[in-house]
């Protein structure tokens, strides 16, 4: 009797088991499980709705746009163009009094303003050196432009003169990259990579456009042996003006000159000329140049109808060595 009732009950109590187990089992999983589900659900939906806000953020900002742009045509256009009818209103006043001979003048260049003036241009070439900033205070102080050629250095220091020569009204000329004549005036590619090379390099540090040049030795020097008509062809070409001299200070007389000599040098000369292009050096060692340059322009500035420029494109070049027009 007791075999039997055990026979009976242990598959019932099998049964009971097993499905203890499947609700064991299957609550483990809804535990591990549900929540996984849930927070990807949940991070499909903050998704969504961090799109919808981005939507909505960039479609309040367009109507904020719209909104500024709106109040600057309300109010920030009429006060420029108030500002704009108030400067011509003032040129009007300051001009209204000029004779038409004054107002042309206003658009003149000083070559043309300065027509039946002897005109004088200081030049200044192979630097900058470490006297730039004396011979640019000189120049500053009697309120003189005068004409820089020179070469190419490197460094913060260089740099900075090679922009207050610019900043200060001065022209700013091209004079090679080294002076190296055996380099320089080897053929015209090596010339002409030369000139563009420090030309580009000008232009980068002053953000100016240099074009004139002098050539080391001058144009008609005798340490190229190749032509000089083909290097001055090849600047004319390039739109580059190339400038000699007709009154030397002779600073660079081997040995040095005197402070003497040089203003002896040069005010003896520029009487001679309507038109007188002055050869000075700016190298480190040029000192007696610029203990010379006050007296000389206090002279130059005591001459009657007699000006002081910077040279331009609109110079009139003295040149030793004549371009022919087809070259």
């Amino acid at each position: 009797m007791d075999s039997n009732v055990k026979s009976v009950k242990s598959p019932q109590r099998q049964k009971r088991v097993k499905r203890l187990k499947k609700i064991i089992v299957a609550t483990f999983f809804t535990l591990m499980i549900g929540p996984s589900i849930l927070c990807v659900i949940f991070a499909i939906r903050a998704a969504h709705y961090k799109s919808a806000l981005k939507e909505k953020t960039e479609e309040l900002n367009y109507y904020m746009e719209l909104g500024s742009e709106a109040d600057f045509v309300e109010e920030e256009i009429p006060d420029a163009l108030m500002q704009v009818a108030s400067n011509v209103e003032t040129s009007i006043k300051k001009h209204e009094n000029l004779s038409s001979d004054d107002i042309k003048k206003l658009s003149l260049s000083d070559e043309e303003l300065y027509e039946g003036y002897r005109k004088i241009y200081l030049t200044f070439d192979d630097g900058p050196s470490s006297n730039t900033d004396a011979i640019l205070d000189i120049l500053k102080e009697y309120d003189v432009k005068a004409t820089f050629f020179v070469v190419r250095h490197e460094g913060r220091n260089f740099e900075r003169l090679y922009r207050r020569i610019v900043d200060e009204g001065h022209s700013l000329g091209m004079h090679s990259c080294t002076h190296v004549y055996s380099d320089l005036y080897s053929n015209r590619d090596a010339f002409m990579e030369d000139t563009n090379s420090l030309r580009n390099f000008l232009y980068l540090v002053t953000g100016a456009e240099s074009d004139i040049y002098r050539f080391p030795g001058g144009s008609t020097n005798r340490a190229s042996t190749v032509d000089m008509h083909e290097f001055a062809g090849a600047l004319k070409d390039e739109g580059i003006v190339f400038f000699d001299w007709n009154v030397s200070s002779r600073d660079a007389t081997a040995g040095g000159a005197s402070r003497q000599s040089i203003i002896d040098n040069v005010t003896r000369e520029i009487g001679k000329h309507q038109e007188s292009i002055v050869l000075f050096h700016d190298l480190g060692s040029k000192t007696t140049t610029v203990e010379a340059l006050p007296a000389i322009i206090e002279y130059i500035q005591s001459m009657d109808d007699t000006v002081m420029l910077p040279i331009t494109r609109e110079t009139d070049p003295i040149q030793f060595l004549s371009v022919k027009e087809d070259n």
